[in-house]
C-alpha cells in the first residue's frame, strides 16, 4: 500500500512546472512528471446535467456559486470540455473507464451493462495500488446493476422507488447522498481512497433549497445554486478531514441541458455544444497550479488518464483518453473529439446522431450533416456545412475513424438470451452512419414536445386528455417507446389495464434494447389481470437486471396463486442479500401476514423500519400499511389506524391504508366517515380506478347502492358522488 506520507514528499519533480500558474496560459512543453503525487486521495464529483456556460467560473453571471468559485482557484479549468454522450450512464462510465461508449460498450441508460471484467475502470486501477474506493449517487440510473457498483467496495445507491412504477427518472437529493458520501469518508481519512460523488442537481425536477428558491425561483440557476451549497459542504468535510489540500479533486459533469436553445428543453436527443460542452476543472495537491485556464478541447475519457498520470501509475491498455494536462501541452497533437446520441433511435424511432470537433469545428453526422463553427457562432445558428465542404468532409473522414462498437447488447449466454426475449428484445442498428430512412431528430422537436405536452396534461391530473394526447401520438409516431411507456402509465392508473398491457408489449417491442424497468411494470399489470403465467415470465426475464423487483414480483404472484412456500422463498431471495432493501423485507412481511403469521409478519415490518432508519430514508412504501394490517390482524386497531394514518401522510396515493381505514371505520359503526375516506382516497389519487376500489370497498360492506353510484363516477371520468350519499341520513 503507498503510505499517504509519501504524497507529500513526491511533489519536489513538478513544484517550478506549476507554481507559476497564469489566470490562462496553456501547459509546460511536457507534462507533470511521472510520481508526482503518489497516494494521493482521489475524489470525482459528477454535478448531473451542468452546462459549463452556466457557471460563474465560465463567465456567466445570473447565479452566484461562491464555493465552486472557491474551488476554480485552486484548479485548472478546462476551458473546452466535452462529454461523449449527452446520457447519464455512458458518460459516467467514460469518466470512470478513459474510453468512448463504442469502446466500453455502454451505448444508453437503458439496456446496456458495463462489463468491468472485460474494460479498465480507475475504482479497479486503484484500489490495486492498495485505495479504498466508495461511491455515492444520486439517480437510479447509476444503480449498482449497471454494473459500476462492482468497481467499488462501497457503492450506496438506494434511490427510493415505487412497486410498479417504471422507475428510470427517480432520484434522490443531493444533500442525502452527501450524508453517505461523508459518513464513508470520515472512516478512510488514514488512507488513500477514491470517492465518487454524484449529485442530481441541477436536472430536472427543478426542487431547489428553500434559500435559493427565494431567490431564483424554480429554476435552472437555482437548481445550480443547490448543487453548489452540497459540493462546497462537500469539500469543507474533507478540509476538516485535513485531505482537502492533499487531493486530488476532479469536478465535473455528464452532459449539459438544452433550456431550448434548439428546441430541445433537457437532453439526450441532440448533439448541439449546449448538450455536450460541459466544466471541468482539477485540483492538484497543494492547489499547484490553481486559477490556471486551458483552451485546448477536452474530453470526460481524459480523466482515468489524468488521475493514473498524476499519481504515477501506467495508464492500462486499451485506454482511448489523454492526461488533460499532456492534451494542453505545447506541441501536443491536434486531436478530433468524438460524440453520439444513439437515444434517437433506441428510444423514439428516430436516427441516431453522431459528432466530432476541434479546437474550431463542430461536425454532426446524420440525416442531413451539420457542420459549425464554434468561434465564430458558439451559440451554433449558422449551419456552414456547404459553404464549408472541405471541412465537414475531413472531420466525416476523421468520425469513421473512431470504433462504432457494439450498439446493442452482447448476450453473454443462453440464459441472457431467454431473459431479453421475455422483455421483448428485439435486433439492433439500421444504419450506422447516420440513421438510414429513419427520421432527423432535429426536424421532430415539435413531436419530442407534444410527447412532453401529453407529460404535463398527466402531471397537472388531466388524465383523459393525456392518454387521449399521446393515443394521438404514438398513432403517428409508432416507433416512439418513451410515448408507449407514458400512455401505459396514465391507462393502468385509469383502470384501463388491457390497454396499458398492449401499450407497454408495443413500448417493448419496439425497442432494440431490453427495458427490463418496463417488464416490471408490466408484470404488475399482468398480475392484476390475472395473467399469472405472464407476470411470472416477465419477472425472471427481468431478474438480472431487477434481482429485487424481480423477486418481490415472483412473490406477489406467487399469493396469487395461493403458494405460500413460494412466495416466502422469492420473498426471501429479494431479502437475502448483505444490505437488503427495505422493500424487500416487506415483500416478506406480506407473505407471512396473509399466511396467518401475524407475529413474524410484524417481526419483519420492525426489521425493514430499522433498515429504512439505518439508510436515512424517511418514508417507505407500505411500511406503515403493513405496519397497520399487522397490529389490525392483533385487534389493535387504535394503533392500526395511527399506522394507516401515517402511511397516508407519506404516500397519499397508495390505496391500501385508505381502504384499511373505511372497513375500521365501518367496523365501529362510522357510516359517514366511510364514506369521506373514500372521497379522500379519490382526491388523492384521482383516476377511474380509485373509483372501482372505492365501489368494491363498498360491495364488500354491503353498500350496494353507494358501490354502483362509484362505478358510474369510473365510467364518467370522475363525477362527484357526493350527492349520491349526501340523502342518506
Amino acid at each position: 500500500m503507498i503510505g499517504p506520507s509519501r504524497a507529500l514528499r513526491a511533489v519536489a519533480p513538478v513544484l517550478a512546472l506549476l507554481a507559476c500558474a497564469a489566470c490562462r496560459r496553456t501547459l509546460p512543453e511536457k507534462e507533470p512528471g511521472a510520481a508526482t503525487f503518489p497516494g494521493a486521495p482521489v475524489v470525482l464529483v459528477s454535478i448531473d446535467t451542468l452546462r459549463s456556460d452556466r457557471l460563474p467560473a465560465y463567465g456567466y453571471t445570473k447565479v452566484k456559486t461562491p464555493h465552486l468559485d472557491r474551488f476554480a482557484a485552486d484548479a485548472w479549468l478546462f476551458e473546452k470540455a466535452w462529454a461523449p454522450t449527452p446520457m447519464t450512464l455512458p458518460s459516467h462510465t467514460s469518466m470512470l473507464t478513459g474510453m468512448l461508449p463504442p469502446e466500453h460498450g455502454v451505448r444508453n441508460n437503458s439496456g446496456f451493462v458495463f462489463r468491468g471484467d472485460l474494460h479498465p475502470s480507475l475504482p479497479r486501477l486503484l484500489k490495486e495500488q492498495g485505495y479504498a474506493t466508495g461511491a455515492a449517487v444520486s439517480t437510479y440510473v447509476l444503480r449498482r446493476e449497471t454494473g459500476l457498483g462492482a468497481l467499488f467496495d462501497f457503492y450506496e445507491d438506494s434511490v427510493p422507488t415505487t412497486p410498479g412504477v417504471a422507475t428510470v427518472r427517480y432520484q434522490r437529493p443531493g444533500e442525502k447522498t452527501l450524508a453517505f458520501a461523508k459518513e464513508w469518508l470520515s472512516g478512510r481519512a488514514g488512507g488513500p481512497f477514491f470517492l465518487f460523488f454524484h449529485i442530481f442537481e441541477p436536472h430536472l425536477p427543478y426542487e431547489p433549497a428553500a434559500p435559493f428558491l427565494a431567490e431564483y425561483g424554480a429554476t435552472y440557476e437555482a437548481e445550480i445554486a443547490t448543487a453548489d451549497a452540497i459540493v462546497g459542504d462537500l469539500f469543507e468535510h474533507l478540509r476538516a478531514l485535513g485531505v482537502y489540500e492533499k487531493a486530488i479533486v476532479v469536478v465535473t459533469s455528464d452532459h449539459g441541458e438544452g433550456l431550448g436553445d434548439h428546441g430541445e428543453e433537457q437532453h439526450s436527443l441532440l448533439l448541439y455544444r449546449e448538450a455536450i460542452q460541459v466544466p471541468l476543472l482539477v485540483k492538484l495537491p497543494g492547489s499547484r497550479g490553481g486559477g490556471s485556464r486551458v483552451a485546448a478541447p477536452v474530453q470526460l475519457s481524459d480523466i482515468l488518464p489524468t488521475v493514473t498520470s498524476a499519481l504515477g501509475l501506467p495508464t492500462p491498455a486499451g485506454v482511448s483518453g489523454r492526461s488533460l494536462f499532456a492534451a494542453g501541452a505545447k506541441g501536443a497533437a491536434a486531436r478530433t473529439i468524438y460524440g453520439e446520441t444513439l437515444y434517437p433511435r433506441l428510444q423514439l424511432g428516430w436516427a441516431d446522431l453522431r459528432s466530432a470537433l476541434d479546437d474550431r469545428w463542430h461536425y454532426i453526422h446524420g440525416p442531413r450533416p451539420e457542420l459549425y463553427d464554434l468561434v465564430a457562432d458558439p451559440g451554433e445558428k449558422n449551419d456552414l456545412v456547404t459553404a464549408e465542404r472541405p471541412t465537414a468532409a475531413r472531420l466525416a473522414r476523421e468520425l469513421l475513424r473512431f470504433p462504432q462498437g457494439n450498439e446493442k447488447p452482447a448476450p453473454e449466454d443462453e440464459e441472457t438470451l431467454k431473459k431479453l426475449a421475455a422483455l421483448g428484445y428485439i435486433g439492433g442498428l439500421r444504419d450506422r452512419s447516420g440513421g438510414g430512412d429513419l427520421p432527423n431528430p432535429v426536424d421532430h422537436i415539435a413531436d419530442l414536445r407534444r410527447m412532453e405536452e401529453g407529460w404535463r396534461l398527466a402531471g397537472i391530473g388531466q388524465t383523459a386528455r393525456a392518454i387521449e394526447h399521446l393515443g394521438a401520438m404514438v398513432a403517428r409516431n409508432p416507433g416512439m417507446s418513451e410515448a408507449w411507456i407514458k400512455l401505459a402509465e396514465l391507462q393502468a392508473d385509469a383502470g384501463r389495464d388491457d390497454e396499458a398491457a398492449a401499450a407497454y408489449r408495443q413500448a417493448l417491442d419496439r425497442s432494440p434494447v431490453p427495458l427490463p424497468d418496463i417488464a416490471i411494470a408490466l408484470g404488475v399489470v399482468e398480475l392484476r389481470r390475472k395473467r399469472f403465467d405472464e407476470a411470472e415470465k416477465l419477472a425472471r426475464g427481468a431478474l438480472s437486471d431487477h434481482p429485487t423487483k424481480g423477486h418481490i414480483l415472483l412473490s406477489r404472484v406467487a399469493l396469487a396463486r395461493n403458494d405460500f412456500a413460494a412466495a416466502e422463498r422469492e420473498a426471501r431471495e429479494a431479502a437475502g442479500g448483505r444490505d437488503p432493501e427495505p422493500s424487500s423485507i416487506l415483500a416478506l412481511a406480506e407473505v407471512k401476514l396473509k399466511a396467518g403469521r401475524t407475529a413474524e409478519g410484524l417481526a419483519d415490518v420492525e426489521r425493514a423500519a430499522a433498515r429504512a432508519k439505518e439508510l436515512r430514508l424517511p418514508q417507505v412504501w407500505n411500511l406503515e400499511f403493513l405496519r397497520g394490517d399487522a397490529l389490525a390482524r392483533m385487534n389493535r386497531f387504535d394503533d392500526a389506524e395511527a399506522a394507516f394514518r401515517a402511511e397516508i401522510a407519506a404516500f397519499a396515493g397508495n390505496s391500501q391504508p385508505w381502504v384499511s381505514l373505511a372497513v375500521l371505520r365501518f367496523m365501529r359503526g362510522d357510516r359517514p366517515g366511510v364514506d369521506r375516506l373514500l372521497e379522500e382516497m379519490y382526491r388523492a389519487a384521482p383516476s377511474a380506478r380509485t373509483a372501482l376500489l372505492a365501489a368494491s370497498t363498498l360491495d364488500s360492506l354491503g353498500e350496494k347502492g353507494k358501490a354502483a353510484a362509484w362505478r358510474r363516477r369510473a365510467e364518467e371520468g370522475g363525477a362527484p358522488v357526493a350527492r349520491a350519499t349526501a340523502a342518506r341520513p
